[in-house]
């Protein structure tokens, strides 16, 4: 059994939810979530515990074990909680001469563009679930509800411009540090 699955989720009082079979319902003030179970869990006035027990419907034709999805589950419901009441955020900073981001409209959707020093400007699509602000024309800001829609689409940003390890130039997160390479001597 995992040391974390041992405890018990806190659910806060703006957080509502409830189990139907093997689906747990959660809404809050930002959205509603459906999480699929393969274990039991139980949910008394304020907290969420987890069993290592497998649902009959999850015994298919796998072969899974209790105590490896506990952690799993624990994390994912705690994740989906945390989503739900305060969201996550993920900050880029823009490192470079020239490097700018702004958000277009395009035909009804949202479109970062980007100007990274390329002899194009860049467009990316944002989806629907995630809000991208520029808070300066050199930092960008990525909110959402789920965790890992959020850090992929950072992770997607910073692909375009990695920074580099002479002058530090490039698309960095905000709490990332570079590791500067001394250049030629002469």
């Amino acid at each position: 059994m995992s040391n974390l699955a041992r405890q018990s989720i806190k659910i806060p009082s703006n957080i509502s939810v409830k189990l139907d079979g093997n689906r747990l319902l959660l809404s809050g003030p930002l959205n509603k979530a459906i999480i699929n179970l393969h274990i039991f869990i139980f949910i008394d006035k304020n907290k969420i515990t987890i069993s290592d027990k497998l649902l009959p419907t999850s015994l298919g034709n796998k072969k899974l074990d209790g105590k490896a999805l506990q952690g799993s589950t624990f994390a994912l419901i705690r994740q989906h909680i945390l989503g739900i009441a305060t969201g996550f955020r993920k900050q880029l900073n823009l490192v470079g001469v020239g490097y700018r981001a702004s958000i277009k409209l395009k035909e009804s959707n949202q479109i970062l563009n980007l100007k990274l020093g390329y002899s194009h400007k860049i467009d990316l699509p944002i989806p629907a679930d995630i809000k991208i602000i520029c808070l300066k024309p050199t930092v960008i800001s990525v909110y959402g509800q789920d965790k890992q829609n959020v850090y992929q689409m950072a992770a997607t940003i910073k692909s375009y411009k990695s920074p580099e390890p002479y002058k530090g130039k490039g698309i960095l997160y905000q709490d990332e540090k570079i590791l500067r390479k001394e250049g030629k001597r002469s």
